[in-house]
């Protein structure tokens, strides 16, 4: 069966607590999105070997339809996803290039020249990568099915702003998504703290990540029964993080 995370993924509904996930944020060169598509293509038959051998749990490319207001906005997101932080750093201590650049070949050979192969992965495609490291602390059961191609993903980049920030999003936000996804509103919510970034990536401590999400926030409450206290509620926890939102497709994942 085909899962979605993070979010963001992350083929979320297998990732549980403790999981983790690489989340690659990428800004093409201009004139590239062809090539690099190719690029994705070319690698996929590589992430579905090292998924059945046991290396990493999945992988997804996501195309940014809806990005936030910054500068380099990423046009693709790309997770790759372990069970937990050990299988993430056996899998970096093994990691060689030349030997995965030779069974990539070898795994596309009658798709694509050897020579198509070195062109496209030697090319200047990818301007920047701001990659993240995720950490599962809680996510919904999944409902409405397997992921598919074409399912969308609502992603939220937080920053924290207090220490009670989690519990804000544990004890307040996560019962009202609870709700919305009671009345099919959505598929799955799930919440990640960043435990790891590269240089180039933005002030993130967390994110959350909602399939298909077709919720309008009016339609549920914290407290029904008081809404003016509720409303100071939620208003309290918004302040405790700064918050971005993006939207995305998507367009490839492991068999």
């Amino acid at each position: 069966m085909k899962y979605i995370f993070i979010t963001l993924l992350f083929t979320f509904s297998n990732i549980l607590s403790g999981q983790v996930a690489i989340a690659d944020f990428i800004h093409l060169e201009k004139g590239v999105e062809k090539d690099y598509n190719t690029l994705e293509k070319i690698w996929m038959p590589f992430h579905d070997s090292e998924i059945k051998a046991g290396k990493k749990m999945f992988w997804a490319v996501w195309k940014i339809d809806k990005a936030p207001e910054m500068e380099k906005a990423p046009d693709y997101v790309v997770f790759n996803i372990f069970k937990d932080e050990k299988q993430l750093n056996t899998y970096r201590d093994n990691w060689d290039s030349d030997s995965s650049r030779k069974k990539i070949e070898s795994l596309n050979r009658g798709k694509y020249s050897k020579s198509v192969v070195k062109n496209i992965m030697t090319k200047k495609i990818k301007n920047e990568v701001r990659s993240y490291t995720i950490k599962i602390l809680h996510q919904t059961v999944m409902t409405g099915g397997d992921a598919k191609i074409g399912d969308k993903i609502s992603m939220g980049a937080m920053r924290q702003r207090s220490d009670d920030y989690e519990k804000f999003e544990m004890n307040v936000f996560l019962p009202m998504w609870e709700q919305q996804l009671l009345k099919g509103k959505i598929s799955q919510w799930s919440f990640a703290k960043v435990i790891d970034k590269n240089e180039a990536a933005n002030d993130v401590t967390h994110m959350t990540f909602i399939f298909r999400n077709n919720a309008n926030p009016q339609d549920v409450t914290f407290m029904p029964d008081n809404e003016w206290l509720s409303n100071i509620i939620v208003q309290q926890g918004l302040s405790t993080r700064e918050f971005w939102s993006s939207e995305a497709k998507l367009v490839y994942m492991s068999n």
